[in-house]
């Protein structure tokens, strides 16, 4: 299997939306697609950095285009996938150690004149979204796409590189693929959800370190730094890289980074765990010291709503009817007019850690087994506390399964 798609359901998807192959060019689409990263062309975020063609039609392979300079990591990456590569602005020359007598310049030079570069060979200050196209041109003419309907990742790619993409491949319809891909990214793959689990487990290792060793007088900054350190401590030996995001709201109104904290002080902990290139999502709340009276019936409205939609999110039920059913709770529990744009989204591999589909009011997707969804319960109240209950869920055929084991209390530091 190349990267983390899943074929049959890729084409089942095509065939809906009458495309007969995706043409992905954001970075983030391309490891899905490949389980390798784009390289450094990928990091000017231009379209024709990389692209990757996944056929409708399920007895042809994946296409990949790559930079030259990652040729070689993507045949081990994905051995079973077509590959062209165009050339980009790094320079790779090989030794010819066969020549080990001559001068070592001379061993480069001939190592260069081994790659059969035509004579007129130069690299461009980047790369060049021509020479790149070219190459999808030729994968596509060897799959039988030379006049395909395209869907191409629109929600990425800049106005004017379309243009210019749709002006090199003039027989080649192209439409918007990214509903398309978003759909067959929101359901997961094994490794995926295995990828979306460990991102929790290591920001719960963090969270439990912060609530052990904080106390009144750290500042921000230092709060971070306990939970880095707990999730970095819980991640050695893992062999997926890791990064984290931390979105710290400390005091009854947000203090800034340098501030320390004081008895009395809520602190929202809505920590990002990303590993291996997937976000994992979650969020718990602590006072240091007692808490007040407000700030324990402000956690208890946001327990209730938390479980009232948690019960609406299983198989079968639209992400709409779910905000419904947590936005009545509020009212009921008498906030009749707090308004939420969503109660929480998709996760896996993005930009961010907030991604299709949304648990908003005017999201007809209806939820299945197979996604993977981070539910939360946001109540920020200036004046107050920020608290944010979130915990992430696979949706399994019997209803949500719990990716969290830490309480949803509101919890005490000191």
């Amino acid at each position: 299997m190349t990267g983390f798609i899943d074929r049959r359901r890729a084409a089942h998807l095509m065939e809906r939306a009458g495309i007969e192959a995706l043409v992905l060019s954001a970075p983030e689409a391309f490891h899905y697609a490949t389980g390798a990263w784009i390289g450094p062309a990928g990091l000017f975020r231009r379209a024709g950095g990389g692209f990757v063609v996944i056929p409708a039609r399920q007895d042809l392979p994946v296409g990949v285009v790559v930079a030259d300079f990652n040729a070689a990591q993507l045949r081990i990456a994905a051995p079973e996938a077509v590959m062209r590569s165009h050339p980009i602005w790094i320079e790779s020359a090989p030794v010819e150690i066969a020549a080990r007598g001559l001068p070592l310049a001379e061993r480069i030079e001939a190592g260069l004149a081994s790659l059969g570069r035509a004579p007129d060979f130069s690299r461009p200050a980047t790369f060049d979204l021509a020479s790149s196209v070219r190459e999808l041109q030729a994968v596509l003419a060897e799959f039988g796409l030379a006049r395909a309907t395209l869907g191409v990742d629109l929600d990425f790619v800049p106005a004017a590189d379309f243009a210019a993409i749709q002006a090199l491949l003039p027989d080649c319809p192209m439409v918007d693929g990214s509903a398309v891909l978003n759909r067959l990214r929101a359901i997961k793959t094994q490794r995926e959800i295995d990828l979306l689990q460990q991102g929790i487990i290591l920001s719960e290792a963090g969270l439990e370190r912060l609530q052990v060793d904080a106390m009144a007088g750290m500042r921000q900054a230092d709060l971070v730094g306990l939970y880095r350190k707990g999730a970095a401590d819980a991640a050695a030996g893992l062999s997926h890289a890791v990064v984290t995001a931390e979105y710290v709201t400390l005091g009854a109104r947000a203090k800034g980074a340098d501030a320390r904290a004081v008895a009395g002080d809520p602190l929202k902990c809505d920590m990002v765990c990303t590993v291996g290139g997937y976000a994992s999502d979650m969020s718990r709340n602590f006072t240091f010291g007692a808490p007040s009276a407000d700030q324990a019936g402000l956690h208890a409205i946001a327990e209730r709503a938390f479980e009232d939609g948690l019960a609406a999110l299983v198989p079968g039920n639209t992400l709409a009817h779910v905000h419904r059913v947590a936005t009545d709770s509020l009212a009921r529990q008498g906030l009749r007019s707090y308004r939420r744009g969503h109660f929480g989204h998709g996760v896996g591999q993005s930009v961010f850690s907030e991604q299709w589909p949304f648990i908003a009011a005017d999201s007809d997707v209806v939820i299945e087994a197979g996604m993977v969804l981070a539910f939360e319960i946001p109540l920020y109240i200036d004046g107050l506390a920020s608290f944010n209950l979130e915990d992430q869920f696979l949706i399994t055929p019997e209803g949500p399964k719990p990716m969290n084991r830490l309480s949803r209390r509101l919890e005490r530091i000191g």
